[in-house]
């Protein structure tokens, strides 16, 4: 589709955009708003794993205290509740009196070694992921 042929000092002037015009404009709008969309999602989930590594080091620091003052870890019943968005936060208590907490980051892949990350009295796993 052409546009709006004018006749202008004698020349043939063309007002508007063709249809070619008009595609590379919508492919160049659509190429742009893939990659703004990649960047927010990327963001996003930045942001999810470094609010459940923030709740995991402040549960360990309640933890810490609470084994000063009275000999014993918290149950997670006992814990400030996370609320983070597509997490999934679990303890595992042990005999001798250990504790671990899970992160389980349920946007990544079921492969992805980071999906789990964990924190326990002694140690952060896995190490990469922290």
């Amino acid at each position: 589709m052409e546009g709006n042929n004018n006749v202008i000092d004698g020349h043939r002037a063309i007002i508007g955009f063709t249809l070619v015009e008009a595609l590379v404009v919508l492919a160049i709008i659509g190429i742009l708003s893939v990659a703004a969309t990649t960047a927010i999602t990327s963001s996003w989930h930045l942001s999810q794993v470094n609010h459940a590594k923030a709740y995991l080091i402040s549960i360990q620091t309640m933890q810490s205290r609470s084994w000063i003052e009275s000999g014993a870890y918290l149950p997670l019943s006992a814990l400030p509740q996370a609320n983070i968005e597509n997490v999934n936060i679990s303890q595992t208590m042990s005999n001798n009196g250990e504790y671990e907490m899970a992160a389980t980051l349920l946007f990544k892949e079921q492969h992805d070694s980071c999906r789990i990350i964990k924190i326990s009295d002694s140690a952060l796993s896995p190490r990469e992921c922290w």
